[in-house]
């Protein structure tokens, strides 16, 4: 089985408002985004597809209909107010997530069409580099992932209190140095669940970026991890152990909607965890 990623850019604006609610609670519920003349993005779609490989071409699907598919999609939003340009969204909540939902279930209709050899997987779509929301294939349009991303800079020293001074510079050389050294690290958070069909939203976004901030930003943010924080004093402060931590202190609040934790170290160390059952 073959996988195949496509990507396509567009820019649209658009705003949050439900009818249905009042001005007060539209405001609550959305913040800035309300505002009648809408904010716009550089979107990118991403589309992966897969299936066999056919003998004749060597391709799961020729690239050219790939592409006739992602700009007829993106061609519905691109440089339009969505809201008031798309009668699908004249009433539904344009976010991250129904977005991806919408055009996941265009293309797989699409592509059960035109070329039913070739299967979707999935369908990413990023708000801003920060923000992206994922829709697998053959799941239903109300299911979907939105990961925020989030920055914060720290120092640790990897150092095991179960091993000897030899055995810990040994296993983790200049990373055992007794000062430390730091990292820019970026956190992915990922939730996942039904859109609500009200907000167009799995979780309420504010609070997500709130509950990280209190809970893992404040916390660790321009901290010797081993020397100034609880968590780390006798654990060592490899990624996978942060990782760890950080599922452990979101849980609590962002509870079954949580799904996955993401550490970018460097730009070639990645860890991640998504919980005991995954």
């Amino acid at each position: 089985m073959y996988h195949l990623t496509r990507f396509v850019e567009f820019e649209a604006s658009h705003r949050y408002w439900n009818p249905d609610f009042s001005e007060e609670e539209n405001w609550r519920t959305f913040g800035k985004c309300v505002s009648p003349y809408g904010h716009g993005h550089n979107y990118v779609l991403r589309v992966t597809v897969y299936g066999e490989s056919d003998p004749q071409t060597g391709m799961v699907i020729n690239i050219k209909e790939l592409d006739r598919f992602l700009k007829e999609i993106t061609g519905q939003f691109d440089h339009k107010f969505i809201n008031l340009d798309h009668p699908a969204f004249s009433r539904r909540i344009p976010t991250t997530e129904t977005l991806a939902a919408y055009m996941r279930d265009y293309l797989e209709d699409r592509l059960r069409a035109e070329q039913p050899a070739a299967r979707l997987f999935r369908v990413r779509l990023y708000e801003e580099p920060t923000l992206w929301s994922d829709v697998s294939g053959g799941e239903g349009n109300t299911m979907a992932a939105l990961t925020k991303s989030f920055s914060f800079s720290a120092a640790h020293r990897l150092h095991s209190p179960h091993l000897s001074d030899e055995q810990n510079r040994e296993i983790f050389g200049k990373c055992n140095n007794p000062h430390g050294h730091g990292h820019n690290y970026e956190l992915e958070v990922t939730v996942t669940g039904a859109i609500d069909p009200r907000t167009g939203m799995i979780f309420d976004l504010v609070e997500l970026m709130q509950v990280v901030q209190e809970e893992v930003i404040e916390r660790f943010d321009h901290k010797h991890l081993n020397r100034e924080t609880e968590e780390f004093h006798n654990l060592n402060p490899t990624g996978e152990n942060i990782v760890h931590v950080i599922w452990n202190l979101l849980k609590p609040r962002l509870g079954t909607h949580l799904s996955r934790v993401g550490l970018w170290e460097t730009p070639k160390n990645f860890f991640e965890y998504q919980g005991e059952d995954a």
